[in-house]
């Protein structure tokens, strides 16, 4: 029965840190997670405490072998796999450790049913550890940024921050020395990583950072860092309005990063920013395609024309995909035109700019075409992506789990949103059970054909047997929720 016990604890423990760091080392994500799971993880261990007291060892043995071949299937369909980072290394080392007090009497071997809450010592532990290490690092990063001479730009918003950033580190890059924060490296710890990699930063003249905040005071502490000389704004809407509790949180918390810049490169076409209002000395420099000084029109599929106020500057033609990116890139045009860079230069090297992957990244494949939009995770990208597809001739699927985090807002962007769904595609392959059930059966009220499957490659290989009838289709992939959101196996 103890070697049972223990297999099951071991396999559990891997899924629980698995959880625990997807949710960013987050409590509150975490228990939310294990709570709304609280029958797929903790009812069999229940009927186990319960015969325990009966000394029913073979109904223990039989009920923790079950489990273990569910955490096995659990992993096996698992999106996100757990990380060995040199944190979670010393997480697993605390726990195994702590666990061993589990066969100590006066506690009880049972306390390995029921890991995810017993736990919760050890992470406390763990969370005290790890700010007591990273504080050094982080003031390392702190100096460093203030020996620094250059120009600091700072990149924050609800969405399009790091297309933004991927554009002008690129944009920059023709006419000074420049460097930005690789992947999504927007956190106090992922900046300090890459300011500290870099020995001297005083051979670029521009340093790009990415702000990403998703609770209270995350700005005031990535400012902390290194206060910006130059902040872009690139959008607000209702991405982690959960942890923010309302829009208002999120609109004071992104635009506070203005205070204490020179300059800030602002998404007009956003009320939130429009609308907001600044009372200290600032230059702002507004864009959009159709609100702010400059603007991108005459749009043509990948063209347009670059405008201040009512004055034509230039044409551009890119490979960038998508109203949104144009929108993207107009803000850095307008603030490398605002330097005095050549819009000659520019024309010619915004041909070749490109965007992060798995962000609307068209791929042709032999049958299909492919619009990757995976690592989106926004409302208003969403959208965006469901107008390309509407454009495409032949047959055009939808393959995603949803949207999360949209908290008490969820009900109103769901109707617009399934207006949309409704209208811009042919099929729609919904991922997740439980996630998206409602949605599910909101489409079905509209005779729209809509495929439920448990998991991703459920849902790929199902569009693959669609393509075998609809030849030349193309399948949109938008979002990617990570398994922090599924419940139990579904």
């Amino acid at each position: 029965m103890i070697i049972s016990m223990i297999l099951y604890a071991l396999c559990k423990l891997y899924l629980v840190l698995n959880i625990y760091q997807q949710s960013h080392y987050q409590f509150k994500l975490y228990l939310k997670h294990f709570v709304y799971n609280l029958v797929f993880y903790d009812l069999f261990p229940c009927i186990v405490l319960i015969l325990g007291m009966l000394q029913n060892e073979f109904i223990i043995v039989l009920i923790c072998s079950i489990y273990l071949c569910l955490f096995s299937v659990f992993y096996l369909i698992a999106r996100v796999k757990l990380k060995f980072t040199k944190r979670m290394i010393r997480v697993i080392f605390l726990s195994v450790l702590y666990l061993g007090i589990g066969f100590i009497p006066y506690v009880g071997i049972y306390l390995l049913l029921f890991l995810e809450f017993s736990l919760l010592p050890v992470l406390c532990i763990e969370r005290g550890i790890a700010y007591l290490l990273n504080r050094p690092y982080i003031r390392k990063a702190q100096e460093k940024l203030k020996s620094y001479g250059g120009n600091k730009i700072a990149i924050t918003g609800s969405f399009g921050k790091t297309s933004t950033k991927v554009l002008l580190n690129q944009a920059l890059g023709l006419f000074y020395s420049s460097t930005a924060t690789p992947k999504s490296y927007n956190t106090e710890l992922g900046i300090s990583r890459f300011i500290n990699s870099i020995p001297d930063l005083n051979i670029y003249e521009n340093i790009i950072l990415e702000f990403g905040a998703s609770h209270k005071k995350d700005i005031s502490k990535l400012k902390e860092i290194g206060n910006p000389d130059v902040c872009f704004v690139t959008g607000i809407g209702y991405m982690h309005v959960e942890t923010f509790g309302s829009i208002e949180a999120i609109i004071a918390e992104k635009m506070s990063l203005l205070e204490g810049c020179r300059t800030a490169v602002l998404n007009y076409d956003c009320e939130y920013i429009r609308n907001y209002p600044i009372d200290f000395n600032i230059h702002i420099i507004s864009y959009g395609l159709n609100y702010g000084t400059y603007q991108a029109k005459n749009i043509n599929n990948q063209e347009f024309d670059f405008y201040k106020e009512d004055m034509l500057l230039a044409h551009f033609k890119t490979n960038l995909v998508g109203k949104h990116q144009l929108l993207n890139l107009t803000g850095v045009l307008a603030y490398a035109y605002e330097l005095g860079c050549d819009l000659t230069v520019l024309e010619r090297g915004v041909l070749s700019f490109i965007t992060e992957k798995n962000r609307l990244e068209v791929k042709k494949m032999s049958t299909y075409t492919l619009l990757d939009d995976s690592f989106n995770s926004n409302y208003q990208g969403f959208i965006e992506a469901l107008n390309i597809l509407k454009n495409h001739p032949n047959k055009r699927i939808l393959l995603t789990p949803g949207m999360v985090e949209l908290g008490k807002y969820k009900k109103e962007l769901f109707s617009s949103l399934i207006e949309y769904m409704v209208s811009h595609t042919d099929i729609i392959i919904l991922i997740g059970y439980y996630q998206t059930n409602g949605l599910y059966r909101k489409l079905k009220s509209y005779n729209k054909e809509v495929y439920l499957v448990r998991n991703f490659m459920e849902g790929y290989h199902l569009f693959l047997t669609l393509t075998e009838v609809y030849r030349d289709s193309m399948l949109l992939i938008e979002n990617d929720v990570p398994d922090l959101y599924r419940v139990g196996l579904i």
